[in-house]
């Protein structure tokens, strides 16, 4: 690199101004360079900076105002991408104690670096020929994290002590549905090559504010919901199934049930209707509770699962009163009560609460069933507990009381499940939303989720980040030329800037992002991203234009835990440190080239520790195809060690495919990388075993194929279906894959355009929007060897 010698803060005073970007390059440093490519966007887009700096004042007195915060002795120096701390003007690490929620920019931003490594070699442990030492997380390498502290040993513990600790402040709040508008709008479709607007009827939701209980009120309702299932008939070791989306009801009757130690099941509430039979009648449980619009599946369930007596229904939705009467007449032994309603039942007869031990059963927790039956993960309350305290080791430091968590993903998810739990073991208020009312676009005479709640930290999925990401680079897109120009070069300003460990970039947050940062209530101060892999691109334009994005690494069998980015140590191109408790190692994985023995160490992921599961529920052969003797977990994950001790996910044994050259690709890692192309709405790649490169499948968002279309001059009646366009569309996703790196090997050969959404209802995804590979291929198998014959 051409760097000869740093520029010292100190000397930017006298530099004048801003033109210490100009000194900066005058004196060889290249502090902005964001490639090495001279005529690279990023470059460009620097020097349109430099001279826009020259013309607009007040650009001037905004980098002048900020040099006070610089330390004197900081340098200028160029470090290559490595662990770093968040954005100290946006994040955690800007300041020791917890930040007050009315502000996300503190007094005196600093960059604090966590030190490496962050994990290290089991003390004591003997090699073995093809793994890996196992690592731990530094501050844990002597004994593994059991439980968040030691009065805690159950789930029903974590809600007791929140009411001992946390007393009257909020706990949890809702919004109450107050009524569904329906408007038609006139949307623009191309019909015969020409555009024309047609009429669409939308659905808009207006919603009360939100209503909090506090923890007291909380752990007071769910002895109550506990009562009232006893009164039931319900006792000890009976199993309550919950199939409905997430809520605080949904939390409240899990609560209800564990205090009198009834073990809870989970389904998604997008599981088809062959997953649920499976679950309910396999976990033989015995009550149900569940959503009105999600009555007509369990009136046919109940044929099948003869075993549910009672069925528990959250009447905040819109009661369907048709479906309510069908199944109360189709099944008159069945007990069929609101919520309210049992509630109330428990007030009435009240008992006190059996409390269940940290060797019980908590929970049988259903995956999505992406290739095949739902698996039932069997969980005890101690391997819930410890993946409580293991995601407080990474992310506890860093939040608590004065924190809000917006919490909208499925709790029957494990992450959801596990980390909203360890926010009541925080005293974090928890803000329920819904997919559908998080932005105000989606609601009348009332703010969206987002800006009503105004959280500090929110969970999303891949699909939720990508759309934010998308939907910012549009409407930049339609901003006017100066705009765009200062947009970008914020944007490329503070990614040197956050390369390069700099803490002062709050001013371009406050300035250039602010209209972003207040659609997402304005107090964000970090984000977390689960349930699958993001693209590099995506999570780095988050982490700069939204929040910080915090990552994390697990599946249902280790309680959602095997790795999360700690923000004293962030990188964005690892998965983070291994939380305090579990340990990691690898193992070789022959098949496909990964080698512990390599530089670096690379294997498939082994987990053990005190949050990994014992088993699948009445299953014991497919346990014994991922457990060892001593307790280790096969994850399926190729991962990878890096030299800070971060670990890396870098490929799946089950989405490696062999291709007629003998090599592998890795289908979920090209997936990631060709997610970011605008015009893709979701993707699916295949690789055919007798060929030698893979094709895409791709649905396009409507909106992005249509300009395409517009600047090719590209007329259609069936845009999805035009060859041209499909080209088109080929070549920009090919430039995206070469840009970002991926081999020939790895460069799509062809792309197929599809109609029809895929999702959990027509059975081309699974219920956490995972992808049914197999479903989507027989679907578009003549697609895919058309593309194929054209490639």
């Amino acid at each position: 690199m051409p760097h000869q010698r740093p520029i010292l803060v100190e000397q930017l005073p006298v530099l004048g101004r801003a033109n210490w970007l100009q000194a900066a390059s005058a004196k060889n440093q290249d502090l902005f360079q964001v490639n090495s490519d001279p005529s690279s966007v990023a470059t460009q887009t620097i020097k349109n900076l430099q001279h826009l700096l020259q013309q607009h004042q007040f650009f001037c007195d905004l980098l002048s105002a900020t040099t006070p915060f610089l330390s004197p002795q900081r340098a200028i120096v160029p470090v290559k991408p490595r662990a770093k701390a968040l954005d100290a003007g946006q994040a955690l690490a800007g300041t020791v104690s917890h930040q007050s929620p009315q502000s996300s920019i503190v007094s005196r931003p600093f960059v604090a670096l966590g030190k490496s490594p962050f994990t290290v070699d089991v003390p004591g442990y003997e090699a073995v020929q093809g793994e890996t030492i196992p690592r731990r997380n530094i501050n844990y390498k002597d004994q593994l994290l059991q439980r968040p502290e030691d009065s805690i040993n159950t789930v029903y513990d974590i809600v007791k002590r929140g009411a001992a600790k946390f007393g009257n402040a909020k706990c949890m709040g809702s919004r109450e549905l107050l009524q569904v508008h329906k408007e038609n709008k006139k949307v623009k479709k191309l019909v015969g090559g020409e555009e024309q607007e047609v009429d669409r009827e939308w659905s808009y939701f207006e919603l009360s504010g939100y209503n909090f209980i506090s923890f007291h009120e909380y752990e007071k309702l769910t002895l109550q919901l506990g009562a009232g299932l006893r009164k039931l008939g319900l006792a000890k070791g009976d199993r309550l199934h919950l199939y409905a989306s997430t809520s605080d009801r949904w939390l409240a009757v899990a609560h209800g049930a564990i205090s009198q130690s009834m073990p809870i099941v989970t389904s998604y509430d997008t599981l088809g209707e062959e997953g649920l039979r499976h679950s309910a009648v396999e976990a033989g449980s015995k009550a149900l509770f569940t959503d009105p619009q999600l009555l007509g599946s369990v009136a046919k369930l109940l044929a099948d699962a003869r075993c549910i007596r009672v069925v528990i229904y959250n009447k905040t939705c819109l009661l369907q009163e048709e479906a309510l009467s069908s199944l109360k007449s189709a099944h008159p032994m069945v007990t069929v009560i609101s919520f309210e309603e049992l509630r109330k039942l428990g007030e009435d007869h009240p008992v006190e609460p059996v409390p269940p031990d940290a060797e019980d059963m908590g929970m049988i927790m259903y995956t999505s069933g992406a290739t095949g039956p739902p698996k039932g993960v069997s969980l005890k309350h101690k391997h819930v507990v410890a993946a409580v305290a293991g995601i407080d080791s990474m992310i506890g430091p860093h939040i608590g009381p004065s924190d809000t968590v917006l919490t909208f993903l499925p709790l029957a998810h494990i992450f959801e499940f596990v980390f909203e739990h360890a926010a009541l073991f925080w005293g974090s208020p928890m803000g329920y939303g819904n997919p559908k009312t998080l932005a105000d676009i989606s609601t009348r005479n009332c703010k969206g989720d987002i800006r009503e709640l105004r959280p500090t930290l929110m969970i999303g999925v891949p699909a939720v980040w990508e759309t934010v990401r998308k939907g910012v680079v549009a409407k930049v897109g339609q901003a006017g030329l100066i705009s765009r120009a200062l947009f970008w070069a914020a944007f490329y300003l503070k990614r040197a800037l956050v390369n390069h460990q700099f803490g002062w970039s709050a001013i371009l947050n406050s300035v250039i992002f602010k209209k972003i940062t207040e659609a997402t209530g304005g107090r964000l101060r970090f984000v977390m991203n689960g349930a699958g892999p993001i693209a590099r691109e995506t999570q780095e334009f988050i982490s700069l234009v939204v929040a910080p994005m915090v990552i994390g690494y697990g599946l249902t069998e280790t309680s959602a835990i095997a790795s999360v980015s700690d923000p004293w140590g962030w990188c964005h191109e690892t998965l983070g440190d291994i939380p305090g408790c579990v340990e990691v190692k690898l193992v070789d994985f022959p098949e496909a080239g990964y080698y512990t023995k390599s530089t670096p160490p690379q294997g498939e992921i082994w987990v053990r520790g005190n949050s990994i599961m014992e088993g699948y529920y009445k299953n014991e052969a497919l346990t014994a195809e991922v457990m060892t003797a001593d307790g280790w977990f096969k994850s399926g994950d190729i991962g990878q060690w890096d030299e800070n001790g971060h670990l890396r996910v870098i490929d799946r044994k089950k989405s490696l495919v062999k291709t007629l050259n003998g090599e592998y690709i890795a289908l979920e890692k090209l997936e990631s990388v060709y997610r970011t192309a605008s015009v893709v709405g979701n993707i699916c790649v295949y690789a055919a075993p007798d060929k030698a490169k893979a094709v895409a499948l791709v649905v396009p968002v409507e909106q992005a194929l249509k300009n395409v279309a517009v600047e090719n001059g590209i007329q259609s009646q069936d845009l999805v279906h035009d060859k041209k366009l499909r080209s088109v569309v080929l070549q920009n996703m090919q430039t995206i894959g070469r840009k970002a790196g991926l081999t020939g090997l790895e460069i799509i050969d062809g792309v197929v355009l599809v109609e029809e959404p895929w999702t959990a209802q027509n059975g081309l995804t699974t219920a956490t929007d995972k992808l049914n590979r197999k479903g989507i291929h027989d679907k578009y198998k003549a697609e895919i060897d058309d593309a194929y014959e054209r490639g």
